[in-house]
């Protein structure tokens, strides 16, 4: 056992001080895959541990193009559900009021809000109704829905928290 501690001890004091070595770059065999690119951004832009970037987080959304997003919140209730701020921020308005309508806002608990949350895009054109997409400065979207010469009106405000996600509804219906 005692033969054995020189030894050890060599192989100690070598490894310690090959430590501080780099092996030389060696090429690759030309039948090598290239390695994948990788990108600088996380490199220059400092990061909280833990804490994801915007873009990180949009490419872990079902669908971060909002265009794509809208087709498939129109027809899928599951989506609008997952999908719609709590609480929703609703403003209606109040035919009834004296001495004349008036709008009235509230915040909905998601547990009140009635699905589905808006009509479906695709079905309006054959209910004579008329959709239009705004993109707003700040990163907001609203989709109008409206019946033509009447007082139907539906404004639908999206905001990407860090998918696309429904926080207002106004129904300017008389």
């Amino acid at each position: 056992m005692n033969q054995l501690r020189p030894v050890a001890l060599l192989a100690l004091a070598l490894g310690l001080a090959l430590s501080g070595c780099k092996p030389a770059p060696q090429a690759a065999p030309a039948d090598a895959a290239a390695p994948a690119p990788t990108s600088t951004a996380a490199a220059t832009t400092p990061v909280a541990p833990g804490a994801t970037t915007a873009a990180e987080a949009a490419g872990n959304c079902p669908h971060p193009v909002f265009d794509e997003f809208l087709k498939h919140f129109g027809n899928e209730i599951a989506l609008q559900e997952t999908s719609t701020a709590d609480p929703l921020l609703d403003s209606h308005i109040d035919a009834e009021a004296e001495p004349e309508p008036r709008k009235v806002e509230e915040k909905v608990p998601l547990a009140k809000v009635e699905w589905p949350v808006m009509p479906d895009p695709a079905t309006l054109q054959r209910q004579g109704r008329q959709m239009q997409v705004t993109h707003l400065p700040d990163g907001q979207v609203q989709v109008q829905m409206r019946t033509p010469d009447t007082s139907d009106q539906q404004t639908y405000t999206f905001a990407q928290k860090p998918c696309w996600q429904l926080v207002k509804r106004e129904d300017e219906s008389i």
